[in-house]
């Protein structure tokens, strides 16, 4: 049993000593080479005494672009075994503009012309820049900004509100068409309104935000903002309303007053069948 164990013991020897052999074999040889991991790959290549690195990668036709890096001096001798690592750099340079959300500075309510609107003045801001993206070995890598510009942007935009106060509708007053006009001013049961001064020419009640228009300056049915006024809605004519003329609905004679020829800005939002 003895002699059995002994025998296995020095086949494990020998074993042992031939696993070694071949270790030592390969790092002999591996030492005798120059490993280069390059596009996803490794090329081997035999080691030379005393050649520089660019000499190699040209040997093996190995081009280096520009913004490559390479882990070891070019112009060095590569040492037996050594492994050098080249990382592509791709760069793509760019514009981008980014605006951000619309920020409220001052906002009123308002429910006495038809319906409840909001009345905003905001600010924007846009920014405009230059970037140049980084990629290494085909990955995002950074983003470097060489310009950048912003300009803010500040301006007045319509919201058309619900009773429970959601958002039905957004206007922005500085994409609006607008125009100037001179306006008057009616109130129901006007004596110089249209039949007796309580019902439009589209057949609908006169009320505070009715406003008469010529339709063929501004659509019968057209949603609009009146500087001074508010919100209003082309809802009825006039004998006397040509041209540039608007004529507002108001409350009374009192405050039609108020109202004799002066100069307004007109927004015209859009045609729309309700208020």
């Amino acid at each position: 049993m003895k002699a059995i164990d002994i025998k296995t013991f020095i086949r494990i020897v020998y074993l042992l000593i031939i696993i070694w052999c071949l270790i030592l074999f390969f790092i002999s040889k591996t030492d005798k080479k120059v490993f280069i991991f390059v596009d996803n790959k490794v090329i081997i290549t035999d080691y030379v005494k005393d050649k520089i690195l660019a000499d190699i990668l040209t040997d093996r036709d190995i081009t280096l672009n520009p913004e490559d890096i390479v882990s070891d001096s070019l112009n060095k001798p590569v040492l037996p075994g050594q492994k050098i690592n080249i990382t592509r750099v791709t760069v793509k340079k760019g514009k981008e503009k980014i605006e951000t959300e619309f920020r409220p500075l001052w906002k009123k309510i308002y429910k006495k012309n038809l319906r409840k609107v909001e009345l905003q003045k905001g600010i924007v801001k846009t920014i405009d820049r230059d970037y140049t993206h980084f990629f290494y070995n085909g990955k995002f890598d950074r983003a470097v900004f060489d310009r950048e510009r912003i300009i803010s942007k500040t301006f007045y935009r319509l919201l058309l509100l619900t009773d429970d106060n959601k958002i039905e509708k957004i206007y922005d007053l500085s994409k609006a068409k607008r125009m100037k006009m001179v306006a008057t001013a009616y109130y129901p049961g006007d004596p110089l309104a249209w039949k007796d001064g309580t019902v439009t020419f589209l057949g609908r009640k006169m009320q505070r935000g009715i406003i008469a228009v010529d339709p063929k300056v501004i659509p019968l049915k057209t949603r609009l903002y009146v500087s001074g006024y508010g919100y209003g809605y082309a809802g009825d004519t006039g004998s006397a309303i040509k041209g540039n003329r608007i004529d507002l609905g108001v409350n009374n004679a009192e405050e039609e007053k108020s109202w004799m020829f002066r100069e307004v800005t007109v927004y015209i939002l859009e045609k729309s069948d309700t208020y």
